[in-house]
């Protein structure tokens, strides 16, 4: 529905027809969407605000309520200043709320005013009497009085009240259709047959927005945009370019408009095919490749042939559907390599797609400084992978090295390199701090400069109290996590059963609004009724996680203790603002001293948005096995498990490129005792919640804390084959840019035909490539852009990458992205033939309301009147009356 009201503004003529939001045009149709200024020299009479003016047609509009402009005040403006301050309880509402507190004098000020007499007696006995006699007539004048003046000060606060009725709209559609070349698949007279069937029976318009291999539909969309109007979009809701679907379905949502679509079935067949991976590896370092088929319409047989440099790596003449391939590989030689899949043996609609390409680029093993008094296990597997070169104490020239490895090195000999180190981590370089007998809590690390350094602090992790923990569980009960609800109430309560029964534990649920489910108590005073509760949650309304934040808050705002909230969500939504705003909202609770841990459900799961919500959180994001690792955070040992099970690893982190997809098993014999940082990440900790890894970027650096030993003594199993890959990531991780150092290097990125990608050069001249123009970003770096004409690998500046067809070939078929975008602007998805159920929505979302306010000053100043009055009245009888005596 849409709230609007008209307005007549004189000095340009014409009348306006303005929605809640301003989406300010003319009633005729013609002006411009939601920008505005404000016209020049032209003020409202009635306060003096400058009014808004149209970008483009320079139509004024008047303040909300205000009648007419005038140019007699240009030269002088009347400016009132705003001191209203509304508050409304059920439809009746004040709009000068704070002259209610004048209630309270007024009354202290009659009750110490109406006892007091002005008559002078001759002694203390006849005043007395006076006063007995005059004390019913007193209480009479000081309640007459206070209702007087009660109503008095109620006109002066402006009551009115809000009244709504829901009034007639002008129905109308307007059909938008997708052009592009994946709707090729589909009937591409669907919009002109629809637009046929509609044009007798209610008023329409068809627009194109999107042709040949360009679809940027959010920008078609938000160019078609008005208030309170209709949408029917014509399309398979693959966009690429332009706005953002999710950003404009947002605005939509804002100026009531409402976005449909329709349910399409392919006419054609297709089946296209891509490959994923690390762009870049170091030699030797295996990657793993994933080649992607993706078929549309009735799944066809195709042969799928993968090479690796021109040789055949994975060849299958049986596949038929989607399917996905999975490669592992190392490369041996320093140079680009080259990716290839292709389809064959198939008959589909677009051939273009039927052929991948990914390059693949190999650099040279990085330097590394491994400092130590004795060689060790990780030494050795380290010079596997890198050129590692070991020494017993810190050089003083760090130049040539990526990063520096300190395995159990006290304070002592690693603090006269301080300012070596702490310059080599400043220039983007990694530091590596080895656990053991001789490092950290006895190395004499605590209170030194190599501290500062080091994303934790001396400190026995062990003996943090579990009890005094406040915990609200925040839950998405939003339509569009229906799916998903099942299973977030599953995990809350396999969560609740892993936390410790002394924290003290709350519930909010949240969708368009919060709500809370039970307050914060001791979880062994309400388990029961918290399962109870949540088990009975329902679904309904949107996603707006900041709000879901914002409910456990309120809750945990006047509670001691440590404060944490747990929220159980997908995180899906394509409305990047409110992504912004969650963000936003978890940053300011953790600097209010609220961490916020973030637990992913379901198959479409927002890993990036969820993890950055924990970030800033001061939290850690868990897309799976949630209940285990919170056990280990809230939760104390259980007393009845093995001492190994206590010095077992538990990957807490499983986002952070270092743990991501390492599968840790596990058990240290002995460990350093240290405290995360507040800005650091705990990735590893033990069974018993002991700190044994921990990172930070430092500056442009990354240093890593290893609180367990090189594997000589404690972290043997760290060593094997199932666990190597935690410490070669780490050292990767600590690495970073792999061509940083070099004298020469180029970086070329894979993309699309018609799409432009840069060449970056790092050089001490300036590069020399016929077609192409470089640009000096910085010291020794220089960048240009290309962009490919044909599919393909080319080689610039000895460097091969790849060209691939136009992102219009994929993803193909109906987006089921669009079509949760279009319920979320209350649209819905109709069937091509359904004309009568879009006649009968659109009819029945024209209703717009209207909103009228009355104003309720005069009953209020004809009670105060009558009340005075009444006062008045009484004293001249009491008065006559005792004249008559």
């Amino acid at each position: 529905m849409t709230y609007e009201h008209s307005i007549t503004c004189g000095g340009h003529g014409g009348q306006h027809q303005c929605a809640s939001d301003y989406p300010i045009r003319k009633a005729d149709g013609k002006g411009d969407g939601p920008a505005r200024k404000q016209a020049s020299g032209i003020h409202c009479v009635d306060c003096g605000e400058l009014p808004f003016t149209v970008a483009k047609t320079k139509a004024s509009r008047c303040c909300p309520g205000h009648s007419k402009v005038s140019a007699a005040v240009r030269r002088y403006p009347m400016i009132i200043p705003d001191v209203s301050s509304v508050q409304c309880l059920a439809g009746y509402c004040v709009r000068y709320s704070y002259l209610l507190f004048l209630v309270f004098p007024v009354l202290l000020f009659l009750l110490w005013f109406v006892p007091h007499t002005l008559v002078k007696f001759s002694n203390r006995l006849e005043q007395k009497e006076y006063e007995q006699s005059r004390r019913p007539l007193r209480k009479t004048f000081l309640a007459l009085r206070a209702l007087s003046l009660l109503f008095l000060i109620i006109a002066v606060a402006s009551p009115f009240k809000l009244t709504d009725k829901t009034v007639p709209g002008n129905p109308r559609l307007t059909i938008l259709v997708d052009n592009s070349t994946s709707m090729k698949l589909f009937d591409q007279g669907t919009g002109q047959n629809l637009f046929a069937a509609l044009e007798n029976r209610v008023p329409v318009k068809i627009r194109t927005i999107a042709t040949g291999e360009d679809s940027p539909l959010g920008t078609g969309i938000l160019n078609n945009l008005e208030g309170g109007e209709h949408l029917l979009v014509v399309t398979d809701g693959n966009s690429h370019g332009g706005k953002l679907l999710g950003d404009v379905m947002l605005f939509a949502s804002q100026i009531n408009a409402t976005i449909s679509t329709l349910s399409l079935n392919p006419l054609h067949d297709d089946t296209g095919v891509t490959i994923t991976g690390p762009p870049e590896l170091i030699k030797d370092n295996e990657g793993t490749f994933t080649v992607t088929v993706r078929s549309v319409g009735k799944a066809q047989p195709y042969h799928v042939r993968v090479t690796i440099d021109g040789n055949d790596v994975a060849v299958d003449e049986g596949a038929q559907g989607s399917m996905s391939y999975t490669i592992t590989r190392s490369f041996p030689e320093p140079r680009s390599h080259t990716i290839t899949a292709e389809l064959s043996s198939l008959d589909d609609y677009f051939p273009q797609n039927n052929v991948y390409y990914k390059s693949v680029k190999v650099v040279p093993r990085p330097s590394v400084l491994f400092v130590a008094d004795n060689p060790s296990p990780l030494q050795q597997e380290l010079q596997r992978l890198y050129l590692v070169d070991v020494m017993p104490y810190i050089p003083s020239s760090l130049d040539q090295y990526m990063a520096v490895v300190l395995d159990d090195i006290p304070a002592s000999r690693a603090l006269p390199s301080f300012e070596d180190l702490n310059e080599f981590i400043d220039d983007g370089n990694g530091l590596i701090v080895i656990g053991g007998p001789q490092a950290y809590e006895s190395g004499g690390y605590k209170g030194t400069l190599l501290e500062t350094l080091l994303p934790v602090k001396m400190g026995a992790g062990e003996e943090s109290n579990k009890s005094g923990v406040n915990i609200v569980l925040v839950l998405d009960i939003s339509a569009a996590s229906a799916e998903e609800v099942p299973y977030e109430k599953a995990f809350a309560l396999s969560i609740l059963d892993s936390l410790n029964e002394k924290n003290s534990v709350g519930a909010v649920a949240f969708n368009s609004n919060a709500y809370q489910i039970e307050p914060i108590l001791p979880l062994k005073q309400h388990k029961d009724q918290l399962r109870d509760k949540i088990s009975k949650l329902s679904y309904d309304g949107q996603s707006y996680f900041n709000y879901g934040l914002r409910g456990a808050y309120d809750m945990l705002k006047d509670v001691g203790g440590g404060k944490n909230i747990i929220m159980l969500t997908d995180g899906y939504t394509t409305y990047r603002k409110l992504q912004e705003d969650t963000i936003e909202v978890s940053r300011n609770l953790n600097a209010r001293g609220v961490t916020v841990y973030t637990v992913g459900v379901g198959d479409k799961r927002d890993d990036l948005f969820l993890d950055n919500v924990a970030r800033v959180g001061g939290g850690i994001y868990f897309p799976a096995d949630a209940e285990n690792k919170l056990k280990v955070l809230f939760d104390e040992p259980d007393q009845d498990q093995q001492p190994e099970y206590y010095n077992s690893l538990v990957v807490l982190d499983s986002t952070h490129f270092i743990t991501r997809g390492v599968d840790l098993r596990a058990t240290i014999a002995g460990y350093n005792y240290v405290v995360p940082k507040p800005a650091s990440s705990l990735l590893v900790t033990t069974n018993k919640n002991i700190p044994i890894l921990v990172v930070w970027r430092f500056g442009l650096g990354r240093v890593i804390t290893l609180a367990t030993d090189d594997g000589s003594r404690w972290g043997g199993e760290l060593l094997n084959r199932q666990n190597s890959a935690l410490l070669t990531k780490t050292v990767n991780w600590a690495i970073g840019d792999l061509s940083r150092k070099q004298a020469f290097d180029v970086t070329l990125h894979d993309t699309s035909v018609g799409k432009p990608a840069s060449a970056d050069v790092v050089s001490s001249d300036m590069p020399q490539e016929s077609g192409l123009q470089f640009a000096k970003l910085d010291t020794n770096f220089y960048s240009a852009d290309y962009t490919p004409d044909k599919t393909g690998f080319f080689t610039l500046l000895g460097a091969t990458a790849a060209a691939n067809y136009p992102e219009e070939y994929a993803p193909l078929g109906m987006s089921g992205d669009f079509v949760s975008l279009v319920g979320a602007t209350g649209g819905k998805a109709f069937a091509p033939e359904d004309t009568d159920g879009i006649i009968e929505f659109v009819k029945a979302h024209s209703k717009r309301l209207k909103i009228d306010s009355y104003d309720l000053r005069w009953p209020f100043l004809i009670l105060a009147l009558l009340v005075f009055l009444a006062d008045i009245a009484y004293r001249k009888i009491r008065e006559n009356r005792e004249e008559r005596r």
